[in-house]
């Protein structure tokens, strides 16, 4: 099989990699690194500034390297260099993409990859994340493809998420990062359970994570499973440490018509019985007994922004007529 040999180009720009779409070829429409061939006379470095110049009318620094991909597609076998890039300025023009998007941690799985980036995608997490490779490549690959088999309001998507707000409230706190990434990623694999004791079957689950000890002393595995244990919002008490406070509030995404439709999708997952009246009576109920004023929601976190939208979303529940166009809106689209 022929031996084809590339450079790639992760550019950040602080919490972001850009990411190109393929306009041209078999593989058209689907998502990579820029990049290309290294010419002869060029070092990797070298092809590097002279690919992204000639892709995207754009100068950059290459001030990494990431890893090397060895991947076997169907006429040649890959072998693509990664290098961790800046860019120098921030113009940037699409010569031949149709499309780029600036992705962030959370997002990474957004669009549809080649196979031979995708690989590359833990990795990013850590560089991204500021967390140990290893252990992203651990979580990435063994711990959040488990939330693809629960509810779609606790998909793998919802584990990146939490993800990313945890670590982004780390920066205002003295917390062991990679400690707060598993937490984060690790919060709901009790939902296999069941939702009511799912925060408790977490904790179980972490403890019995063997594979955690290469990172962790049993004090801090310890400490990472309170803190799923304490996640919950129901929870009548204070959770028991900062990691514990910051999973909780990552948890809390309020952004109040995603609130909506998760409590829509919920209803729609686990009592798919109900008629729509009874779902909008449920969806109702449940936004006033759990963030309407007096709810048992409660935030931990004052860095976070969730208090400005949970003062929002309680605006929306005040104003039923609203709040019922929204769940009106949000139930055609969920049951198309």
């Amino acid at each position: 099989m022929k031996t084809i040999e590339v450079v790639a180009a992760i550019i950040r720009r602080e919490s972001r990699i850009f990411a190109t779409q393929r306009g041209y070829g078999d593989w058209k429409d689907y998502w990579e690194f820029p990049g290309g061939k290294v010419e002869p006379g060029e070092t990797a470095e070298q092809a590097l500034v002279r690919e992204i110049r000639e892709e995207l009318d754009a100068q950059i620094s290459v001030d990494q390297f990431l890893t090397t991909i060895r991947w076997d597609y169907p006429q040649f076998h890959l072998t693509m260099h990664c290098y961790v890039c800046s860019l120098i300025g921030r113009a940037l023009h699409l010569n031949e993409h149709e499309a780029s998007s600036w992705l962030d941690y959370a997002h990474l799985r957004d669009v549809g990859w080649l196979p031979a980036d995708e690989q590359l995608l833990p990795k990013i997490a850590a560089v991204l994340l500021g967390i140990d490779e290893s252990l992203a490549e651990y979580i990435e690959t063994q711990v959040v493809p488990a939330y693809a088999g629960f509810d779609k309001a606790h998909r793998e998507d919802h584990a990146r998420s939490v993800v990313q707000r945890a670590l982004d409230m780390a920066a205002f706190y003295d917390v062991d990062r990679n400690m707060l990434y598993a937490a984060a990623a690790c919060h709901d694999l009790g939902l296999s359970a069941g939702r009511e004791i799912h925060h408790l079957e977490s904790g179980r689950i972490i403890r019995s994570m063997e594979a955690l000890s290469r990172w962790f002393s049993p004090e801090q595995i310890e400490t990472i499973a309170e803190a799923a244990e304490d996640h919950r919002a129901s929870s009548k008490s204070e959770p028991r440490s900062i990691y514990g406070r910051i999973v909780a509030e990552a948890d809390r995404l309020i952004e109040p018509r995603q609130i909506i439709r998760r409590t829509v999708q919920f209803g729609l997952s686990h009592y798919p019985e109900l008629d729509k009246e009874s779902h909008w009576q449920r969806t109702l109920d449940h936004l006033h007994e759990k963030y309407y004023y007096g709810g048992y929601l409660k935030l931990w976190i004052p860095e976070s922004p969730n208090a400005a939208r949970l003062e929002e979303l309680r605006q929306i529940i005040s104003d039923e007529a609203s709040l019922r166009d929204i769940f009106e809106q949000i139930w055609a689209e969920e049951n198309k």
